[in-house]
């Protein structure tokens, strides 16, 4: 894959950027359980998450570091806000500048987050934002002058939400789960499969994690897996997509910083 090839791919995967959950190239995919677990446990919001976290996120692709983000997410136990930011780095960024800045608002409830309003901006794209009615039970998805509402399922997250969910759920540790993640444009459903407890070296140290990968069918490219942290409310400190080609692009928390319940 020359350069070129290698941006296109690497901000097509900018949405995702730090952690918006991907298989290793050549692993074999996972087969979805007999059913998928819709409903997760829950933990008490109150006492399980930290007010204010800050993640530093390095993405790197065939060895070299290709882009970079930075987390803040605030939580008073009723609301939450997070804001992402990612950029492309090294290389990547002397053969185009690409920022891409994403916003997402909502309340904690006793199933965990549940996310109002969701917006992106992206360098030469076009602004999104997803709004959430819940009392109605409608999703409105918004690109530009183009506007579309669709239901509204149970299990709904954005992808800046996503990789805090399971700071206020307790994530399963068999079998698959089953989640809507929109982007602003489309609302997507994704089996997630747990893989198992794995001790992963990391920039942050040795940790123990609970591994997770999406079921993928056999037409389907394109995949996503994360390791989430049991020594960091079950943040996730690795996220790894797969493009279509078996590029494999590895997203790793480098700085960590939580202010305690």
């Amino acid at each position: 894959m020359n350069a070129r090839a290698l941006l296109v791919a690497l901000i097509a995967t900018l949405p995702a950027v730090p952690a918006a959950f991907c298989t290793p190239a050549g692993a074999a995919d996972v087969a979805p359980a007999p059913q998928a677990a819709n409903v997760l446990p829950r933990l008490d919001p109150a006492n399980a998450a930290p007010k204010r976290v800050e993640l530093t996120i390095r993405v790197e692709a065939r060895g070299f570091k290709v882009g970079e983000g930075h987390d803040l997410f605030v939580q008073d136990g009723h609301r939450y806000s997070v804001v992402s930011e990612a950029r492309t780095a090294g290389i990547a960024r002397l053969i185009k500048r690409v920022d891409e800045r994403r916003e997402s608002r909502g309340e904690i409830t006793a199933d965990g987050i549940r996310p109002t309003y969701f917006h992106q901006e992206r360098t030469d794209k076009t602004p999104k934002t997803a709004t959430f009615d819940w009392n109605r039970r409608e999703l409105t998805l918004s690109e530009g002058d183009d506007r579309e509402t669709v239901p509204l399922p149970d299990f709904v997250l954005d992808q800046t939400s996503l990789p805090y969910a399971f700071v206020f759920l307790a994530p399963p540790r068999a079998g698959t789960f089953h989640v809507h993640v929109t982007d602003g444009r489309r609302l997507t459903e994704y089996d997630v499969a747990f893989v198992g407890e794995e001790h992963i070296d990391t920039p942050l140290g040795n940790l123990d994690t609970l591994h997770y990968r999406k079921v993928q069918a056999a037409d389907d490219k394109r995949g996503f897996e994360f390791w989430l942290s049991l020594d960091h409310y079950r943040l996730p400190v690795r996220v790894r997509i797969i493009e279509k080609d078996g590029t494999a692009f590895d997203s790793d928390v480098t700085r960590l910083t939580v202010v305690e319940p």
